[in-house]
């Protein structure tokens, strides 16, 4: 990463989590979970793969718990430790019932792993293009490409649309979305 790159990521990701963590709509976690039924289609026995939130996400919670009584099975993310590849674990409910390496609600790490079909992903700011700003440790960067390599996944942004950016400082190995959703839109990101 070039230094001026790596720096904008930095100050724009301060900016954008300081912003969302001003962001307090209890109904917006709903009405994204709407959004993304309305416009995704997602068969039922597939894979979703979703998040606990923390720190100000959006609550990706009552999506899964849709997608679930669809037929859906779901996973959460489980990491071993810094550096290390996300892993996805079966997460009935979409309930975190243990901590992970990094201090992160996740399944316990007993639980089954599976690769999921389509990925909700968490971050601090996105584009229209898109691109999005995670936390830095490139882990969902990562598991895309790892994803990618081995069959087809759906990476939806999940966020809040206060969040929206004009553009994200990308570089080549940053993964774009094929989707993002919001509690205003969902938003086809066409190749």
């Amino acid at each position: 990463m070039s230094a001026a790159v790596g720096e904008a990521k930095r100050a724009l990701r301060r900016r954008a989590l300081a912003q969302r963590g001003q962001l307090h709509d209890p109904e917006a976690p709903g009405a994204a979970a709407v959004r993304l039924l309305q416009a995704v289609e997602i068969p039922s026995g597939a894979t979703i793969a979703g998040y606990a939130a923390m720190r100000g996400e959006l609550d990706p919670r009552p999506a899964l718990l849709a997608l679930e009584a669809r037929g859906c099975r779901t996973v959460l993310p489980h990491t071993t430790g810094k550096g290390e590849p996300l892993r996805f674990l079966a997460a009935p409910g979409g309930l975190a019932e243990s901590i992970d390496a990094l201090g992160i609600a996740a399944p316990p790490a007993s639980a089954a792993e599976y690769d999921p079909d389509f990925l909700l992903v968490p971050l601090a700011a996105f584009d229209r293009r898109g691109y999005r700003l995670g936390y830095g440790g490139g882990f969902y960067d990562a598991a895309l490409a790892r994803l990618r390599a081995g069959g087809t996944i759906t990476a939806v942004g999940w966020a809040f649309a206060a969040q929206e950016v004009e553009a994200i400082p990308a570089e080549p190995h940053d993964a774009r979305l094929d989707w993002i959703v919001t509690e205003r839109e969902a938003i086809y990101i066409s190749a």
